[in-house]
Parts: structure tokens; sequence; C-alpha cells
């Protein structure tokens, strides 16, 4: 019981952290888009574009460090508190050696490859060549400081204090809002001031969360003696390692899709591409809250080797994770039109095209959430990794194809999708090989209710759009009869019976009778 109130705990204070920060997002987006205009905009999704994949940076690596932590307090459970601890700061001190390592490595190879690919691949304009170089430098920065503290910032999701972690994400997000405002009035090169205020807030906070997780857990000790422990360095330098592979495919896709756009089309096309993809991160940031929650506590059952508790959970996350996504996305499909002209104004063209692949691929991307979890906590990632990371790259060809094939921008939404649906797809048959996850209860649990209420919800809005003109009107309406509809079918078909019980005698339990007072 004990459990279960922390992981709701947690999944609220994520999805609030969520929120804030995609309504940080939307109105720092508008900003720096009046601020900056469309080709300087453009410029800082190329170039500065490694600040808004730190997420995918952090989140990959933290799922490899945090798994360890997670299945350390797991397995010694039945250890005396000195003993857990020691064996803990043990891994504490091998992940920071094995990320001090990888920062050496980020920099060395990654600061000559960068300013090369500006000098030489990418289509800047002369006279904002040297503003591109200053916020290159200054996104390296921001992700040496984000590698080097996912040791530290692992800890706490290891231990379920989720919590604290939304606190720090929503500090950040308003600084970011903050620094976006001032922005309209900043002197000088304003492509230059924002990327140094990113590299500023990012840096500050990852130094607050060091001191505070080495401050709150006894584990955040520097030990020389087991910095380099050989064994576990091994396997957590294969774990890892493996890992950043796949994350590594991820920044390619990422972060070459935009040169890609850059060459094939005009820093104009770069600005609705950098527009849709800060909107797909913060939707996934948003749906992501009820993996966070669920993730330490699925790693420490596996590390007890209670896998029907793994399977469980990994079962609710792929429908609990399915419903939240699609109360919010199927309207924001829907409405994308209205969302991006009250949020810009004046959105680039092709943006909501962009916009509504990259949210329609998010849904698929949360149905198969529980496969990956129970992929990472089982920790044979190796093929894994190798196979999914490849699928993602996917992209780029398919984008490159279509280019040649003549068509238009919104096709390169198009090759994302596909990349991230033969993704998905992997994601169920490898936990089916590697944890014995079954498909077919997921087919039934998951994927049909998930079409059924799709089949249901869209026409529901499209039908307000078709018989109402008035723009306010028929955006609140839509709005309201899809995500109405999603709520209420989801709550039948993705919600258990048992859950909707708990969830009843929460509110319908009486109060204790009080005693009567003795005389």
């Amino acid at each position: 019981m004990r459990q279960n109130r922390l992981i709701a705990l947690n999944t609220l204070a994520s999805y609030a952290q969520s929120l804030v920060a995609m309504a940080s997002s939307l109105f720092s987006a508008r900003w720096v888009l009046m601020s900056l205009g469309d080709v300087d905009f453009g410029l800082f999704g190329v170039v500065g574009s490694i600040i808004l994949l730190i997420t995918f940076l952090n989140s990959g690596l933290s799922i490899g460090v945090g798994r360890f932590y997670a299945y350390s307090i797991g397995k010694t459970a039945h250890l005396s508190p000195t003993e857990a601890r020691h064996e803990l700061r043990s891994w504490f001190n091998t992940a920071l050696s094995t990320h001090l390592t990888l920062a050496v490595l980020l920099a060395v190879i990654g600061i000559p490859v960068g300013e090369y690919a500006i000098h030489h691949w990418m289509n800047i304009p002369a006279d904002r060549l040297g503003a591109c170089l200053a916020v290159f430098h200054f996104s390296m920065i921001t992700a040496l400081a984000s590698v080097v503290s996912v040791p530290f910032t692992a800890m706490f999701s290891a231990h379920q204090a989720i919590m604290e972690l939304a606190f720090f994400s929503m500090c950040h997000s308003l600084a970011t809002l903050g620094l976006a405002w001032s922005l309209l009035s900043a002197p000088g090169d304003k492509l230059v001031f924002y990327g140094f205020g990113m590299m500023c807030i990012s840096v500050t906070i990852a130094f607050i969360q060091i001191i505070r997780s080495a401050k709150k857990f006894g584990a955040c000790r520097p030990d020389l003696r087991n910095f380099f422990h050989l064994e576990q360095f091994r396997t957590l330098f294969s774990y890892v390692g493996w890992k950043l592979f796949g994350i590594s495919c991820v920044v390619l896709r990422n972060q070459g899709t935009p040169v890609l756009i850059n060459l094939f089309f005009n820093p104009t096309i770069n600005a609705s591409y950098n527009i849709a993809n800060r909107l797909s991160i913060q939707a996934t940031s948003l749906a992501s809250s009820l993996v966070n929650a669920f993730q330490p506590a699925i790693v420490a059952a596996e590390g007890k080797g209670d896998t029907a508790a793994v399977t469980d959970m990994c079962n609710r996350v792929c429908r609990l994770g399915s419903l939240l996504v699609l109360i919010f996305i199927v309207p924001l499909v829907l409405e994308i039109d209205t969302v991006l002209k009250l949020w810009l104004n004046n959105p680039p063209p092709f943006t909501s095209d962009l916009c509504r692949w990259l949210l329609i691929m998010l849904i698929m991307d949360k149905m198969t959430a529980g496969h990956m979890i129970a992929v990472n906590a089982r920790g044979n990632i190796a093929l894994y990794e190798i196979i999914q990371g490849s699928t993602f790259l996917i992209a780029l060809p398919l984008i490159w194809c279509f280019h040649k094939a003549g068509l238009s921008p919104s096709s390169i939404g198009v090759a994302i999708f596909i990349s991230g649906a033969i993704y998905c797809v992997g994601r169920v048959v490898f936990a089916k090989a590697l944890t014995g996850l079954p498909i077919t209860p997921w087919l039934k649990a998951v994927a049909v209710p998930a079409i059924i209420i799709l089949t249901l919800a869209i026409p529901a809005g499209w039908f307000v759009q078709q018989n109402i003109s008035s723009e306010i009107p028929r955006f609140a309406l839509t709005v309201l009869a899809s995500s109405s509809v999603a709520t209420v079918f989801g709550a039948f078909l993705l919600i258990t019976r048992s859950e909707k019980n708990k969830l009843l005698g929460k509110f319908l339990k009486k109060p204790p009778a009080s005693t009567p007072p003795r005389n």
C-alpha cells in the first residue's frame, strides 16, 4: 500500500512539473521567436539544439545509472543498513568515474567535430557564423555539466524521491521563462545572449542538484579507492555504453534532421521543425510522468526477483500511459492550427503538419513504454540498443528519399513517424524475447482499446469542427468533446476492474464512527 501511495504522489509531482514545463515552453518559444526572428531561431535549432536534447541525454544516462542504483537497493534489501550503503556507495563511485570519462570524450571529440561542421557543412549566413560558434560552445558546456551531474541526480530517482527532482525541474522551467522574457529587451546579439543564458541556468541547476544529493544521500561520497572498481566498472560501462549508443542514435536522428532540413530547404523550415520538436519534447515530458514514477519501483522489484510484480507494473505503465496521452493528444492534433496561432501568432509554414506527425508518434511511444522499462530493468540490452538505435536512424535516409522525390517539408514528419512506429514494434518483440513479457495480453489490454478510443474520439472532435465556424467556441468545444470521449472510454477500456474498485473505494469509504464518550 505504501508503495502504491508513493508511486501516486511521484506521478502527481512529475505531472505537475511537466505541466509547468509545457506552459513555460509555450510562452518562452513565442517570446524567443519574436526576439530572434525566423532565421536566428532556426539557426539556434541547428547549432544549439543540443540544449533541447539534454533531456534525452540526461534521461537515458539516468536510466542506466539509476537502474544499477535501484537494482542494488532491491538486491540488498535483506542486508544491514551499513552493508547496503557500502554497496550503493561503490556503485555511485563507479558511475561517477564512468561519467567523468564520458564527459572528457564528449569534449575531446564533440568540440572539434562540431566546429568543423559549422564551418564546412552547415548553411549559415556569413554574418552569423561567430554567433553560431558561441552558441555551440555554450551548448557543449551545458552538455558536459549534464553528464557529470547524472550520478548524483540518478540517486533521487533510485530512492523514488521524484518530488524533489520535479521541484528542480520546475525551477529550471521558470528560469527559462524569465530568460525568454528578458530576451525581448536584451541588448547586443540576442542569439548569443540566449545561448549564454540557457547555459547559466542549466549549469546552476546541475550544481545545486549535485550539492543537494551529496547532503541527502550517504552513498554520494567520492572515494578514490572505489573509483575504478573493475568488475562494477565493466558492468556499468557496458550497460551505459550500450545505452549511450541508443541515445546517440536518438540524438543523431534529432540533430541530423535539422541539418538535412538546413541543406535541403532553408532556415525558415528549420524554425518550423524546431517549434514542432519543442512541442513534442514537452508533450513527451508530460506523458512520461507515469514512467518516471514507476521505473525505480520496477527495477527494485527486478532486483528482488519479483517477476510477477515487474510484469504487473509494466502493463500498468502501458495502459495508464496510453490513457494519459490520448486525453490530451487527440484534441491537440485536431486543433493544432488554432493552438499554434494562439501560441505564436504567425507560425512558420508546415509547422502544424510536423507537429501532428510527432504527436501521433507519441501515442505509440506510450503504448509500449512498459516494454522499454522491462528490458532496461533486466539489463541485457546490447542487442536491443543496436537494433533499436539503428531503427531510429531510418528517418534520415527517408527524409533524403522524400526530398529527392519532390515531396513537401511535411514529409519530414512522415519519415520520423515511420521510424518511430518500427521502433515501438521492436520494443514489444524484444520485451517478449528478453523478459518474457507476453504480447497477446498487451494487444487485448492496450493496443485494441487505444485504437477503439481513437476511432471514437477523433470523429467526435471532427464533428464539432465541421459544424461550428467561430474559432474560439469551436476550439473549446472540440477539445471538450474529444477529450471527454477519450476519458470516458479510456476509463472503461484501459482501467481494470480492481483499479476502479480501489479508486471508488477511496471516495466512497465512510469515516469511522466516533466512539461515544464515557459517562
